[in-house]
Parts: C-alpha cells; sequence; structure tokens
C-alpha cells in the first residue's frame, strides 16, 4: 500500500519501486513544492540492512552539501516509523537509461552537451573532495529541454566519512574505473573514466568493453587491460574529434587522463563550438597593460559572446543558465590562468593600486521552483585580488577621512599614522595599503519582473554596486559584465554607478 504520508509530507504518487527501496511523488505544504521522496525498505534482510543505512547517510552527506545546477537537491533526511527516507527535488523527464533503451535518438551536440553537464557537476562535487563512484545512465536524469542532472550520490566518497570501502569493488561493473576494478584507492579522475564510459555508449549504443557472453571477470580484465576502441572507425557519421576525447577520458592510467572533470566538458563544448577555446594559460605574461594580452583576452570575450549569441536563449531561466556558464568559462581561462592574469583598480586620491593578481575564483548556480518548473535562480561568482606590493600615500585631514571611509567599505587592510608639522600641529595621515581583498557577484533572477539583479563587491571598481537589467538586456550584455570584472572599458559600467540609484530599471 502507498502511504498517505512520510514525516511532513503527503505522498500522492509512486514514481519507481525497487527491492532496496521505493520512490514517491510527494508535496511539501509547508513550503508548498513537489518533491521525491525516497525511502529505504525497512523489511530489507538484516545482513544488508546496515550497509543500506550508511547508503542513505553517504548519500544525504554528499549530495545534501552540494549546491550545482546539474546536482539533484537534497532537501531532508529522516525517519518516519521504521521508514528511513530522503526528500529531494523532483526532477521531471527521463533517465537518460530510460532514453537510451528506448533508442531514442540524440544528436552528437546534445550528446556532448549532456556529457558536459555532467562533467561540470562532477568537477563541482570534486571542489569538495566528494568522488560520486557509480557514474552510468541510470543516474543521469535528463528533461525534455535537455538539462541534465546527476542523481544517487549513495556511493560516493565522502572525505569525512569513516565507512572503509577496503575489500569491496563499489559500482556497477561496466561504468567502473580500472582502479575501482583494482580495489585501489579512488580520486575524482575514477568519476571521469565512468562518464567517458557514458559518453562511448551514447555514441555507440553500448559500452567500449563488453562483448557477446563475456563473464564478470572477463569484463573486468578488459577495462585494465584493453584500449579503447576508435568510435569513428566504427562508425563513420561520428565525428573523428570525439576519439581524442575518449582516448583520454578512458585512459587506464589516471594521470594521462584529464585531470579535471571541468577538462573534459571544456573539450565537449570546444566540440560543439570549434571557434572557442583561446588558451590564456599559455600566455608567458598576464598583464592588463601589455597589448598582446588585451588582444588575446578581446579575442576570448568576442568568441564567448559569438558562443552566447548562437545558443540564443529563450528564457530568464536560459538566459541565467547561459550566464553561468559564460562566467564558468571566465574563471577556468582567466582566474585560474597560470601564470596569474593581474588587473589594475582605481583609488581615490591614490589613483592606480599595484596590479592584483586574480586567483580562487568560483562559480556556483542554484535552483527554484517556479510554479510546477525548475528555474536557475542565483549564480554567485567570487574570487582573490592580491598583490605582493603594497600602495603608500600621503593625504590631508580631509581626504584621510574619505580615503579611509573607502578602504573599509572594500575592506581593505591598511595602516596609517599622523603627519604632523614642526610645531606637532596634524596635517594629515600616511598610508601603507595592502592590496589583498575578495570580490563578488551576485546575480538573482527576478522572475515576476523578468529582470536581473545584480550586486556587487569590488567587480570592476571598489566597494559596493548594484544593477538592475532587464532579462533581454541581460542576455544581450553578460559579456560585457566580464569586460568590467577584468577592468576592460564595458557598457555594462555605465549602467550604475556605485552610491546610486538603478541606471535602468526592468
Amino acid at each position: 500500500m502507498i502511504p498517505s504520508s512520510l514525516g511532513r509530507y503527503q505522498i500522492q504518487a509512486e514514481l519507481g519501486r525497487g527491492a532496496m527501496g521505493t520512490v514517491y511523488r510527494a508535496l511539501d505544504p509547508v513550503l508548498e513544492r513537489t518533491v521525491a521522496i525516497k525511502t529505504l525498505n525497512p523489511d530489507l534482510p538484516e545482513e544488508v540492512v546496515a550497509e543500506m543505512k550508511a547508503r542513505f547517510v553517504r548519500e544525504a552527506k554528499s549530495a545534501g552539501r552540494l549546491n550545482h545546477p546539474n546536482i539533484v537537491t537534497i532537501y531532508d533526511v529522516d525517519v518516519a516509523g521504521e521508514v528511513a527516507f530522503i526528500a529531494m527535488e523532483y526532477l521531471e523527464g527521463r533517465s537518460l537509461r530510460q532514453l537510451l533503451d528506448a533508442g531514442t535518438a540524440l544528436s552528437f551536440d546534445a550528446i556532448a552537451d549532456i556529457v558536459a553537464q555532467i562533467a561540470e557537476a562532477l568537477d563541482y562535487a570534486g571542489r569538495f573532495g566528494i568522488v560520486h563512484r557509480d557514474t552510468k545512465p541510470a543516474n543521469i536524469m535528463v528533461s525534455a529541454a535537455g538539462y541534465a542532472k546527476l542523481t544517487d550520490f549513495g556511493l560516493a566518497y565522502v572525505p569525512s566519512s569513516q565507512m572503509t570501502q577496503k575489500g569491496s569493488i563499489l559500482g556497477s561493473p561496466k561504468y567502473m574505473s580500472p582502479e575501482q576494478v583494482s580495489e585501489q584507492p579512488v580520486d575524482s579522475r575514477a568519476d571521469i573514466f565512468s562518464l567517458g564510459v557514458v559518453l562511448y555508449e551514447m555514441l555507440m549504443r553500448r559500452t567500449p568493453f563488453e562483448r557477446p557472453e563475456m563473464t564478470l571477470f572477463s569484463l573486468m580484465e578488459s577495462i585494465v587491460k584493453d584500449p579503447v576502441p576508435s568510435v569513428s572507425q566504427q562508425n563513420p557519421a561520428i565525428p573523428a574529434a570525439f576519439d581524442a576525447i575518449l582516448a583520454r577520458a578512458l585512459a587506464k592510467r589516471r594521470e594521462d587522463r584529464f585531470q579535471r572533470a571541468r577538462e573534459l566538458a571544456e573539450a565537449l563544448r570546444n566540440l560543439m563550438t570549434p571557434a572557442a577555446g583561446a588558451q590564456l594559460a599559455d600566455e608567458p605574461t598576464l598583464t592588463a597593460e601589455d597589448p598582446a594580452t588585451q588582444a588575446a583576452l578581446a579575442q576570448l570575450l568576442a568568441e564567448l559572446e559569438t558562443s552566447s549569441r548562437t545558443k540564443a536563449p529563450e528564457t530568464l531561466s536560459a538566459s541565467m543558465r547561459q550566464g553561468f556558464h559564460y562566467l564558468e568559462a571566465l574563471v577556468r581561462r582567466i582566474i585560474q590562468a597560470r601564470p596569474a592574469f593581474t588587473v589594475d583598480l582605481d583609488l581615490a586620491y591614490l589613483g592606480k593600486l599595484p596590479a592584483a593578481a586574480l586567483s580562487d575564483g568560483l562559480v556556483e548556480c542554484s535552483t527554484r521552483m517556479v510554479g510546477d518548473k525548475e528555474v536557475a535562480d542565483c549564480v554567485t561568482l567570487t574570487y582573490r585580488m592580491s598583490s605582493g606590493k603594497k600602495a603608500r600615500v600621503a593625504l590631508n585631514q580631509e581626504e584621510a577621512r574619505l580615503l579611509k571611509a573607502q578602504l573599509e567599505r572594500a575592506q581593505l587592510k591598511f595602516d596609517s599614522r599622523e603627519i604632523q608639522d614642526a610645531s606637532g600641529a596634524p596635517l594629515g595621515e600616511a598610508f601603507v595599503i595592502e592590496v589583498d581583498l575578495s570580490a563578488s557577484a551576485i546575480l538573482r533572477a527576478d522572475y515576476e519582473a523578468q529582470a536581473v539583479e545584480i550586486l556587487c563587491e569590488n567587480v570592476g571598481v571598489l566597494g559596493p554596486a548594484r544593477y538592475r537589467l532587464r532579462g533581454a538586456e541581460f542576455d544581450e550584455t553578460i559579456w560585457e559584465f566580464g569586460q568590467l570584472l577584468l577592468g576592460f572599458p564595458s557598457r555594462f559600467a555605465g549602467l550604475r554607478l556605485p552610491g546610486q540609484e538603478p541606471a535602468r530599471k526592468g
């Protein structure tokens, strides 16, 4: 029988049932939203109950701390009577397993996009030291609009967990990495291998190492020893560029694979948009005053702009998601560049501060429900700007007072001492300023007004700034926001100045 409720959640329908538990669609009456309830079968044999409860806890700890548009959101974990359950976001669509089994036709661009989305999810999880360990089509949900979400973190490795994995093989055999098969310690590169198997299966409709009438032992031996077959040789219709991507993703040695899942995502997106992909990290120097670097950055911004225009988002949610991917590209190619890219910041009464290197870039995106639709809610960008040099200036008393206010608003560290004339009368203050500060931008969607509110701190200019753009206007100017961030002339900078009301309203 279907229960009428579990905890505060009102059960509406059964979505699926297995030996280990059942998944229901339910209503959260407090927040008035539809959720999925994943339960643990209370009648499981005693010998497996402990492991399944451990999986429940592991899933809650791992997915519960992750906030990414391509990872299922965990809302709650509780026990109702003897039934343990997890409340999570309700996903419309079908699993990738269902799509493949139904023979659904997928274009090469759609395949690359779905896998790139999951790669971005795995990269985000990897930042927290979380290894999924069971990436497979059954654990990937795809909406009718092409949004992909990674689910089921029940086998995930959580750094803070005390659970051991020694002596047990975790995961689905066809999608295991060589190190999982060999029962070696795993890191996020094991997930890259598993996702490479998924990519191969999407292209060929079978996994790379399986053969007819193959035993489990021979499958595992093939995973460890056999090279990955060329997909373009087996099917000339498949672009040969997929071969190079698969060769790296499915390399036997972890050192030979993509070292970050984001690198796999970027390779796939470059495959979709061949013109994109200036690699600024290879430049010998990266300073804003260097004409060669300015040209390279201008080219990068133009390519990202072209890429954004060609995808032409049709809704505010799609625009926000496009903005998320654009800022992710800026972080990967510029803020994480080595050597570091530097920006020049102007400070009143001082002029230019010593060039500050950009570092520690991170972009996150959260979603919420609007009616019965999941939409992108908020995109957050954070990074640091720092310099090994300090700024020094001496000012009169009034200028010193105003400078102190600006330094405190920007949260810049400084030392100051009073300057006196020969008689001991105060003349002003001398400042030594340490250039080390954080910067952030919060982009929040207003679906009622179809606008985007942007709250900035130390982005382009020191101190706070606020912008408000119509949805279509945001769509046209997101790449100019990147120019503002990098200290280049930008039409975006004229939309709003610190301390004023928004120049434009949605």
